[in-house]
């Protein structure tokens, strides 16, 4: 997110673990703000380049200049521990779909009846902003997993044609090849079907087995 730019967090991977940060200090019972203020700490730790055990007993000190109660300071380095063994996944949840519909709700109602509340309240924002990006997601995913119009048609089409063209007495064959609508059918279900256009606008070659030739031997042997 842009407005995190200015703590040095440039890239996705940056953001995921902000969230995670995020998620786990509210979890552990300290507000946006203490987070805020936590991450403004961090990005100047970041610049001294210091190791492991000395962030740790830095972040103890920054906790005890802030007044943060045992549990809090101990909280938020378990949280770190956590993330750094088992990655952000380990303390993130999202939101189910309704949850972010209710908070986008939240979101627009507010600024709708107090724009200067809106804007002063990042933790809303933040909140908005990826309920969006969620469910934007769950609604490319679902069109992505539904089929085309016209599939399950196309489909059933598809099948009743090529039963004419297996019909072993010659008749559905025969159909076929005298009924270019037909034909053309089946050439535009096809297409449909599998994707492509470069059927859509000609005849599809029916079967090899049901070549017009093989129309005047199953009469013959019928």
């Amino acid at each position: 997110m842009h407005r995190y730019r200015e703590f040095g967090l440039v890239s996705e991977q940056d953001e995921l673990f902000r969230r995670a940060f995020r998620d786990g200090f509210k979890r552990a019972g300290l507000s946006f703000a203490q987070f805020l203020d936590a991450l403004t700490w961090y990005r100047d730790q970041a610049r001294l380049a210091v190791d492991e055990p000395q962030l740790a007993d830095a972040f103890s000190r920054f906790a005890a200049d802030r007044g943060w109660p045992a549990e809090q300071r101990d909280g938020a380095l378990d949280l770190y521990r956590t993330i750094r063994d088992n990655g952000p996944a380990a303390v993130m949840k999202a939101p189910r779909p309704d949850e972010d519909r209710a908070i986008l709700a939240r979101a627009d109602e507010l600024l709708r009846s107090d724009p200067s509340r809106y804007w002063g309240d990042s933790e809303l924002q933040d909140a908005a902003f990826e309920a969006r990006e969620r469910l934007s997601d769950l609604a490319s995913a679902e069109d992505a997993a539904r089929p085309p119009p016209g599939t399950s048609g196309d489909r059933q089409r598809i099948a009743e044609i090529e039963a004419l063209l297996h019909d072993p007495s010659g008749d559905g064959q025969r159909r076929y090849w005298n009924d270019a609508g037909l034909r053309t059918d089946y050439a535009h279900a096809l297409a449909r079907r599998h994707g492509g256009k470069d059927g859509a606008d000609t005849e599809s070659p029916a079967p090899a087995s049901a070549a017009p030739g093989d129309v005047g031997l199953a009469s013959a042997t019928a």
